[in-house]
Order: structure tokens, then C-alpha cells, then sequence
């Protein structure tokens, strides 16, 4: 059997950057204090041990039972990279045993709310298709449950 993968050539380089973009109902102090809040951050982007301070560590547990026990255990470790009230947030996003990506986060005033930007950057020191199932799982993730819950949020 032969694996497909293998046949590819090996390609660093112009690799797309994860993006999503979400338009929020609410004042963009209100969006930056449910994305930067410790009380808040975990109810849309699933942390723990976030504090809005830059240089901090924080980890993203995606199992449920690990996180409720404050369990790092496989969780992903970000470091808050910049902290600019109200304006952006962002950090590193460090998969174990592989190079950091970055995820930045900006927020704009519009009128009736915020718009909010995302990028989730760095896949270009990756193999194109080492990273394409990762970048198009997040992608689906960042669009589809934690913005929304971001908006849920700072909406409510």
C-alpha cells in the first residue's frame, strides 16, 4: 500500500493562515472584558489559568473532566504575547513537541458593536500537509464554537 503523503513533495512556505471574523452586539469594552476576563475566558474558549497579564502561561484543555480538575495533562500552552486594552490580545499556541503557532485577536468598533478579527498564524514552518487537518479542524473550531461563545458572552 502506498501512502499518498509520501509521494507529495515537501513544501514550506506560503501556507494560509487560519482566519475567522465575527461581528458582536455589544460595546467593544464589553467584548475585551469577556475576552480578557479570568471569570469569563473559560466560558468560551475552554482555559485554564488565564490571567491578562503579558508573558503569563495559560492551557487550553479540550477534555472536559481534566479541566473541571484544573488538569493540564495534554492541554495546549499559550503565553499571552500582547495584552492592548481594548484593542488586541495575543498569544502562542504551543501544540506539544512542535513549534508554536500564534493566534491574534483584534477588536474595532462598529456601529451597533464589535468586530472581531482573528488569525491563527505560524503554519508556514510547517509541511503543507502537516498542517492542513490541524489548520481546518481550528479553523472550524475558532469559527464555529468559540467566537460564537465569545459573542454569547459579551452579549449577555
Amino acid at each position: 500500500m502506498l501512502d499518498a503523503r509520501a509521494s507529495r513533495p515537501h513544501r514550506r512556505g506560503m501556507v494560509e493562515d487560519v482566519q475567522s471574523i465575527i461581528e458582536i452586539a455589544a460595546p467593544r469594552e464589553h467584548v475585551w472584558r469577556a475576552l480578557t476576563d479570568p471569570e469569563l475566558v473559560p466560558l468560551w474558549m475552554g482555559c485554564l489559568r488565564f490571567r491578562p497579564e503579558a508573558g503569563h502561561i495559560f492551557y487550553l484543555q479540550p477534555d472536559r473532566a481534566r479541566r473541571a480538575a484544573d488538569d493540564v495533562t495534554g492541554a495546549i500552552a499559550c503565553r499571552i504575547e500582547i495584552l492592548d486594552a481594548p484593542r488586541r490580545l495575543s498569544f502562542s499556541w504551543g501544540f506539544p513537541d512542535v513549534p508554536d503557532t500564534f493566534v491574534d485577536i483584534r477588536l474595532r468598533n462598529i456601529p451597533g458593536g464589535t468586530h472581531v478579527r482573528l488569525v491563527h498564524s505560524g503554519w508556514d514552518q510547517f509541511d503543507d500537509y502537516e498542517s492542513e487537518e490541524v489548520r481546518g479542524g481550528l479553523g472550524r473550531a475558532w469559527h464555529s464554537v468559540a467566537l460564537p461563545r465569545l459573542r454569547a458572552v459579551a452579549e449577555g
